[in-house]
């Protein structure tokens, strides 16, 4: 265990001769401001933030010099408090394979070969670790403030609560603790139910794609709650007659978490408020999303880094919760925003993207989201970003705007990549059909279709043959697999780390459509979208087309997903192709 403690810190990852040199003069030109405004950030802050390094790092990664960092409170999910109380130490972080921990006296070295056992079996590799000696007073300081955690602590905030709801303090107290937990426990929403019945007033997560029955309230503490969340998102508390739309800050971990808010009234008496909880650090990386898809980041990148204004349109289609603003952010994190002009219009704004000039259309706003799109064309545009397309106004505008050689890029709810442009059609005017679907045909660079699939536990996940889970040969050739393959189940049971669910996290299983280049091909497209046969476009030769099939096929290798999990929808992705036609 010698081998792994030191002292002495890694020196940084990134090297900034790699920068490219306008993008380290932006950084120094912010560092600058906001020194003058009494807020100090390293260069290497600001690149980060600007997503400037993210080639750098995924470079590092794919060499196996950079792992995943973990905080003081995500190192509790590996290695309880309590553990660590009984060793007299204190898990600080975990950056680029260095564990810092604090000690106040001495460590054993048994005691340290049992929690890098602990991280590395669940897939979170320890190089070196730094022990910082502390004051025994400030260890045994910051343990106390560790072992409280949010969730813990709620239970006597809502009982205080119950005895004094107007104790102002003990309701922000709530708010604060709520937000903490749920971004502990990987929540993307929150749910508040007030209702006269105490026995319908719920607090629920959205947590891995489902909801979790969290908190049961009384009214009494509800009410104010809720009141005060309305407050601080700048709406009318008062108002329980009408929809409305707020947004507030919450500060985690040393950054700034923004809060989307919105309230319903709700039969007989009552009001719903959702709360999306939207962390820009969790923002993947164009490269992440597109790790094991290099055909897809190829094309796509060609698109995006082009400079001539040949025009071109990326779509982005799935459900509602399927990824796709994460992926449409992560494809404006790879457009080189220091030499291009990129503007996005949204409704509203989800996450405050640096370089961008975003517009956010709310339903309260003078202007549609195709009158800002026509506007744009007044202010130089290379990239558009279009959040979402929902009607033929916006479908239009879109296409004209890729008309005039700019790149469009935006969602569209649709369930698989060809029926995207089914969805286009849609949408358009029979007067304005045949122009658009001409514009469409030439104009499309690529349809990409996605889904969210939950992922095995990495920690208590079983591994098996793929023969043993699927029974026989000809059923593992049918799913895309050796019979001696491994693959991955999850354990019915869980353990801590995945809350005993057997899974943790979502990842993205992809469809993509790329139509070939070449004019004569394009216009056989077109003729094709005019006579409503879009499934034959992937059988025209220089088509790319990636299976959505072959991606749940490429998870379940990686022993990524859950092997029987993947099966059903693989037997799902069958029904939704015969039932199109394909």
């Amino acid at each position: 265990m010698s081998e792994l403690i030191s002292k002495e810190p890694e020196e940084g990852l990134i090297d900034k001769r790699r920068i490219q040199p306008r993008h380290y003069e932006l950084a120094l030109a912010e560092q600058a401001m906001r020194r003058a405004t009494g807020r100090y950030l390293t260069v290497e802050e600001i690149l980060r933030r600007n997503g400037f390094v993210a080639d750098e790092i995924n470079r590092l990664k794919a060499r196996g010099g950079a792992r995943e960092d973990l905080t003081m409170q995500a190192l509790r999910l590996y290695v309880s408090v309590a553990n660590q109380t009984a060793m007299g130490l204190c898990l600080l972080e975990l950056k680029d394979g260095v564990l810092r921990l604090a000690v106040g006296d001495r460590v054993d070295d048994a005691d340290l070969l049992r929690i890098a056992n602990a991280l590395q079996r669940a897939n979170r590799e320890v190089v070196k670790i730094e022990v910082e000696p502390w004051d025994r007073a400030e260890l045994a300081r910051l343990m106390r403030e560790q072992s409280e955690v949010a969730g813990e602590r709620l239970l006597r905030v809502f009982a205080s609560l119950a005895r004094d709801p107007d104790d102002a303090t003990m309701i922000e107290q709530a708010l604060n603790d709520i937000l903490a937990e749920a971004l502990q426990s990987r929540t993307s929403d929150i749910h508040f139910s007030l209702q006269e019945d105490d026995a319908r007033c719920w607090i629920r997560y959205r947590v891995d794609g489902d909801l979790v029955y969290k908190h049961l309230i009384p009214h009494r503490v509800m009410a104010p709650l809720v009141t005060r969340i309305k407050t601080d998102s700048k709406m009318d508390a008062a108002d329980r007659q009408h929809p409305q739309d707020g947004r507030l800050g919450f500060e985690w971990q040393g950054r700034v978490i923004d809060v989307r808010v919105a309230a319903l009234p709700v039969a007989p008496s009552g009001e719903k408020l959702t709360l999306r909880l939207l962390d820009r650090e969790n923002l993947r990386s164009f490269d992440e999303l597109f790790m094991h898809a290099p055909v897809v980041a190829e094309r796509l990148r060609k698109a995006i880094h082009g400079h001539t204004k040949d025009g071109g349109l990326v779509v982005v289609s799935g459900p509602t919760g399927s990824g796709k603003s994460t992926t449409l952010y992560g494809i404006i994190q790879e457009i080189d925003r220091s030499s291009r002009a990129v503007y996005s219009v949204e409704a509203p704004v989800e996450y405050d993207m640096p370089l961008v000039d975003q517009t956010s259309v709310t339903d309260n706003s003078a202007n549609t989201i195709a009158d800002i799109i026509r506007a744009l064309m007044r202010h130089d545009p290379d990239v558009i970003i279009v959040g979402e397309m929902r009607d033929g106004d916006t479908v239009e505008a879109a296409l004209r705007a890729t008309e005039s050689g700019h790149l469009v890029i935006t969602t569209v709810h649709a369930v698989d990549a060809l029926h995207t442009l089914d969805r286009m059609d849609g949408f358009l005017s029979s007067a304005y059909r045949t122009s658009g679907l001409y514009i469409l045909g030439h104009a499309l660079v690529a349809s990409l279709s996605q889904r969210l699939v939950k992922t095995v536990c990495p920690a208590c996940h079983r591994l098996e043959t793929g023969l043993r889970v699927f029974g026989n040969e000809n059923r593992c050739n049918d799913i895309g697999i050796r019979p001696d393959e491994t693959v991955a189940l999850a354990t019915s049971g869980g353990c801590d780390l995945c809350n005993h669910t057997g899974f943790l996290g979502r990842t993205l299983v992809l469809e993509a459509m790329f139509p070939p280049e070449d004019q004569a091909s394009r216009r056989a497209i077109t003729e094709m979208m005019l006579s409503n046969v879009t499934t034959s476009i992937i059988d025209v030769p220089g088509t790319i087309y990636l299976a959505r099939r072959e991606s749940i096929s490429d998870l379940i290798r990686r022993c990524a997903i859950d092997a029987n999990m993947g099966a059903s929808l693989m037997v799902e992705e069958a029904a939704t192709r015969q039932g199109r036609g394909r």
